[in-house]
Formats: C-alpha cells, structure tokens, sequence
C-alpha cells in the first residue's frame, strides 16, 4: 500500500465521525467558555487565552512570537489550537508536555516563558469574588466550589469544541472530485511526491504526522549561524528540542505541526520569522534558508543536525502556485464567530460593547482597567 495513503488512513477514519460545529454545548463547557475569554486570568488583567489563539485568527494570531503581559516577545510563534484535543505532545520544544491540561497551566503561571503571569492563588481568589462565576461553577459542577481543578477541568472541556475538518481537502478525500481544482490536484500530487516528500512529516489525521521511522522533531535548517569557527547552530534564545534535553544533537529541532489551516495561521516557522507559504516552499526548495544580515547571520543549509529529507528540490512556476493552493485548500470554513466560539461578555460583536469592564468582544486589544 501507498505509504501516503497508510499515512491518510486516520484521517479517513477521523472523516467518518463527522465535523460539524456545536450549536449546544454542556454547563462545563460554558464555564470553559468564559473562563477562556475573561482577562481575569492574566497578572495585569490586558489578555485572556484568547488574546493569543485568537477564533477569527485561525485559533493563533497575526504576531511573530507571542507577546506576553508586559509587552515583550516570547521566542516562539503561537501554534494554533485548532484540533488541539487530537493533539499527543502540546509543545513545539517539550516532548514531555503530553497532557492538555499542562497546555492550560503553563501559559497561566509559567515564569519562564512569561505569558499570563498569574498565581493559583490570585486566580482562585478573583474568581471566588465573582458571582457570575459561583453560578457557573454550580450549574457546571452542582455546587459552587471554585478550585484550580475544576479551571483547567472546564477549560480542557472547552478547547475540545475547536475541532474541524470542515475544508475542500476532506471533501476531495470523502470522494468529492470536484472539491479540489485541478490545479490544487497538483499541487496535492507534488505534496505526496518523491521529489518533495512533504507527505512522510505531514501525514496522519492532523498532517502532523511523521512516517514511523522519522522523529517528531524535525531541524528544518531555518538557521545556520556560524562564526568564530562554531559549528552552524539556532539562535542560543530558541535552541528548540536541545533546551530540554542539553543534546547538541537536538539543536534546531521542533514538533512536526499540523498544516491544517496553515493558510489561515501566518506568520510561519516557530519564530514566526517566514512571513508567506511562498517563502516557506522556498526555505525548502533551497535545501534550508540562508540569512545574509544581521545577528543570525548563516545558512541552514549546512547545519549538522538539518533533517535528511531536507535536500532542496526544484520547482516550476506553475508547480510552486499548484502547491500553494494545495495548502489554500486545506483551510476549515467555519464561521468561528458565532456561539460557542464568541466572547459572553460581549452585548453585540459589531459594536464592540461589553457587559463587564475588562473584557472585549475579541480580546485582541489589552483593556486600560487591571484587577485588583
């Protein structure tokens, strides 16, 4: 059998159960909800989990690297939450991350990286002040007990909401010919290709999927710094895989993401340091990207630990845009604006007014009031 289509085969599988949104969800579910949108959960009261993984930006944002409470970049693009509850490892550096509930918790009270800066302490006691939240704690849990538990316990819940397959790719794989152009056909052909070999990292249900022989952890050549006579390596602030394992070997390497959505989910790479898809099949094409200025200085194309499937390939025009289609068609068409994916603390999205100072229909701008 096709070593794509034995990849594909959850995928296929995943197809049968179905992708359409939820109109009703559960009481735990709508605590999740809030809980998700509320600025309350951040230090300084300007961000909520939804000021990074964004709904109407594919479930991430349009920043280079996520920006924490006091302003200042992370190393590390957003990755998107989109299908997060099919995820197996929920970091891009961290193997060990391997529960969703550690996704929750370390944007919350994780020092190093800053993200939200909150304590356990300071979070239960804003929202035990709040009686909206002692009603949604009891019609969720049958009494109004408010505890760290029970947060991340709503919240896991929630995020298993942001699901879909809802593209012309899973369409065209459910046996409609017509969901996909011609020209995306192509572009789907050249992905599973020999010459390309997109397909032995990104298969599986998510595309996220590396064959069983690859790693998870892939060293794409994005950098190659080199001076003094150092071996090519990653910028020493985002090592990837080596800051937690100490491993030379591991420099540069980062979890295979999914390319469901991709299109929707700019800036790429885990810096967010590649600003189109074109830019991306380029980095590729030329076997890694060569940087001719500035700090990184170098080329990936020489760095010791760049994966062996990353050896440059040559593309047509005409190739190249089919490609680029090919990832177009793999964005989820859902309308993540309407309930259960929109703010509650919001009277009207259009006009942006709110029921409780602190909070903002999209919470993607910081709200002037902090909590005290």
């Amino acid at each position: 059998m096709n070593l794509f289509i034995k990849a594909l085969l959850p995928l296929l599988l995943w197809l049968l159960t179905g992708s359409a949104l939820a109109e009703s969800i559960s009481a735990i579910q709508e605590l999740g909800r809030h809980l998700f949108f509320d600025t309350q959960l951040s230090l300084k009261g300007n961000r909520s989990c939804a000021l990074c993984h964004s709904p109407t930006h594919g479930w991430s944002n349009t920043f280079t690297q996520t920006i924490n409470i006091h302003g200042e970049p992370d190393t590390l693009n957003t990755p998107s939450l989109l299908n997060i509850s099919q995820q197996t490892v929920f970091s891009l550096t961290n193997p060990s991350r391997t529960k969703v509930e550690m996704a929750i918790t370390t944007p919350m009270f994780s020092i190093d990286p800053l993200e939200m800066g909150l304590t356990p302490d300071l979070l239960l006691s804003r929202l035990k002040k709040s009686v909206s939240y002692s009603e949604l704690f009891e019609q969720a849990y049958e009494d109004s007990d408010i505890t760290l538990e029970r947060v991340v316990h709503a919240l896991k819940h929630y995020l298993t909401l942001i699901e879909s397959r809802n593209t012309r790719f899973h369409r065209y794989l459910g046996g409609e010919e017509q969901a996909l152009t011609s020209e995306e056909q192509e572009g789907f052909r050249l992905f599973n290709s020999v010459r390309l070999q997109c397909s032995r990292c990104h298969g599986g249900a998510l595309l996220n999927q590396p064959e069983a022989t690859i790693s998870q952890y892939q060293n794409t050549g994005l950098y190659g710094i080199s001076r003094q006579g150092e071996p090519p390596h990653y910028p020493a602030t985002e090592p990837g895989l080596r800051r937690h394992t100490s491993d030379h070997q591991d420099d540069g390497k980062f979890r295979v993401p999914s390319l469901i959505n991709v299109a929707n989910t700019g800036p790429w790479a885990h810096d967010g340091s590649v600003q189109s898809l074109a830019s991306v099949i380029d980095n590729y094409a030329r076997g890694g990207r060569k940087t001719s200025y500035g700090p990184n200085q170098g080329d990936g194309f020489h760095h010791p630990n760049k994966s062996f499937l990353i050896n440059g390939f040559s593309l047509t025009r005409s190739e190249k845009t089919a490609l680029i289609a090919f990832l177009h068609s793999l964005s989820v068409e859902d309308d993540w604006r309407r309930y259960p994916f929109n703010s509650p603390f919001c009277v009207s999205n259009d006009k942006q007014t709110h029921t409780r100072p602190g909070s903002t229909c999209s919470l993607i701008k910081p709200t002037q009031e902090q909590p005290k």
